[in-house]
């Protein structure tokens, strides 16, 4: 994925004193903030962080970027995009950028003076056998609290460094409070953090923490500060590095959705994928959640109770085993007391009255994914950066699952990079159908080019110059 090099001017120099150019001192419409974005991180072949921000609004934009190191908190590079069109999205690859040190780590601002943004980050590192890649999205805005649910140290063979960014006017001290799942005394572990850094938290050598323990962790601070999480399972010794990214969480909800979650699943190829779900109690009383699972494509809810989780607490449940309590009874292939079938589900918590949210670890033998579930439902979600086989018949793919709350149907609505041109896309001929009716053509379905998904493919063309023409 190449950043494209038209519309953007750069300026940057390295040292410890801060040497950008002066920033646009107008208020920015919206900031986005990139708590971990690196350049060779650990060689040649290391860390690097291509990262993509896409125009959510309705008119062109300017966006800033600015480039902070770890070490110190200084401004490496600022730069200028020019004229990033409504629905287009903009890519930054580090290693690319001459004017970033290389085996290095920056916290990034990107300010966008014109449109709303929304961004991603894309994490990777090694070739072949040896590959790891992550993603997390960018943050709008910071909290003086935030809660990560699931942090591990040495735990079946993962870890789970954060980054904290401050996205503050004034220096802050971050304090990560970690409570083990199992019970037991808090320890705490403090970072003091200049404005715009990021430090990190490395777990597995945190002498307060213990081995193979996991924590519910909760961040706070005087400013506001932003929190990226990235799990790995990577030593030497293991032949298929895995690992993934969520944000931190600032606010939660009494019920939160997960539109993806497995019990021994065939996911796209990858057999045995199984969805661990840690729930973590962010309100000031215990609360007792209750999670309700329905298999893709619907189906009847199965619905279970957790224990009651203390504030600031987590409870795991892992479907592999009967009521979801990990280490107890396996549950078989098929539905049984306790347990669901084999298969791929949505699903959603809730607890009257409570604030919670949840952390999803989706795992196979050979992959991993995570995201955190979302507490709030809404009719319309941009994607910055979604591909089809980029880079070849094996290369990267990003499925795309819709959960309903309410809703009966979607649509979807792609932007090329290269050129902004406008797809949309329904799922069968009954969201074509009301998709011609919303875009005042109600006449397509009967048009024979279009009746069926096969004949909108063979002439998707013409299809895609009458939607565009709209």
């Amino acid at each position: 994925m190449a950043a494209p090099a038209a519309g953007i001017q750069s300026s940057g120099k390295l040292g410890a004193a801060d040497t950008c150019p002066v920033a646009n001192q107008t208020a920015p419409t919206q900031t986005s903030y990139l708590p971990n974005i690196t350049k060779t991180l650990g060689g040649p072949t290391g860390w690097v962080t291509p990262f993509i921000v896409q125009n959510t609004g309705t008119i062109g934009t300017t966006l800033e970027v600015s480039f902070y190191k770890f070490s110190d908190g200084s401004c490496v590079a600022r730069r200028t995009v020019s004229v990033l069109a409504p629905g287009t999205s903009f890519a930054d690859v580090p290693n690319n950028d001459p004017d970033l040190p290389g085996d290095a780590q920056f916290s990034v601002v990107v300010k966008s003076f014109g449109s709303t943004i929304v961004s991603v980050v894309n994490e990777q590192a090694g070739t072949g056998a040896r590959a790891e890649a992550l993603s997390y999205n960018g943050i709008s805005s910071g909290a003086t609290t935030v809660s990560l649910p699931n942090i591990v140290r040495r735990f079946f063979g993962f870890h789970t460094p954060f980054i904290i960014q401050n996205l503050g006017t004034a220096s802050t001290t971050a304090t990560a409070t970690f409570r083990p799942f199992a019970g037991g005394a808090s320890v705490q572990v403090v970072r003091t953090i200049a404005p715009g850094q990021s430090q990190f938290v490395e777990p597995n050598v945190e002498s307060v923490l213990i081995d193979g323990t996991q924590y519910a962790v909760t961040v706070t601070a005087t400013q506001p500060v932003a929190v990226v999480v990235n799990t790995h399972n990577d030593d030497a010794s293991v032949e298929k590095p895995v690992a993934y990214a969520t944000d931190g969480i600032a606010a939660g909800a009494e019920s939160i959705y997960g539109p993806y979650a497995a019990k021994n699943a065939n996911d796209a190829g990858f057999a045995g994928t199984t969805s661990t779900i840690v729930v973590q109690n962010l309100g000031s009383a215990a609360a007792t959640p209750t999670i309700a699972f329905r298999q893709l494509g619907g189906g009847t809810l199965t619905t279970f109770t957790g224990p009651s989780v203390a504030s600031a607490a987590a409870w795991v449940f892992d479907p592999r085993y009967q009521n979801g309590v990990a280490g107890g009874t396996l549950c078989g292939a098929g539905a049984s007391p306790g347990c669901f079938a084999d298969g791929e589900y949505s699903f959603s918590v809730s607890a009257s009255g409570a604030n919670l949210t949840a952390a999803v670890n989706v795992i196979s033998p050979s992959t991993a994914m995570g995201y955190i579930a979302l507490a709030q439902a809404s009719q319309k979600f941009f994607l910055p950066n979604v591909t089809r086989t980029l880079g070849g018949t094996t290369g990267w793919t990003t499925p795309i699952l819709l959960q309903s709350v309410t809703a009966r149907s979607a649509s979807v609505e792609w932007r090329r990079f290269s050129d902004g041109q406008l797809m949309v896309a329904a799922a069968n001929d009954k969201l074509f159908a009301a998709l011609a009716e919303a875009i005042g053509l109600p006449e397509l379905p009967a048009d024979p080019r279009f009746a069926t998904n096969p004949d909108r493919v063979a002439h998707r063309e013409e299809l895609a110059q009458i939607l565009a023409d709209r």
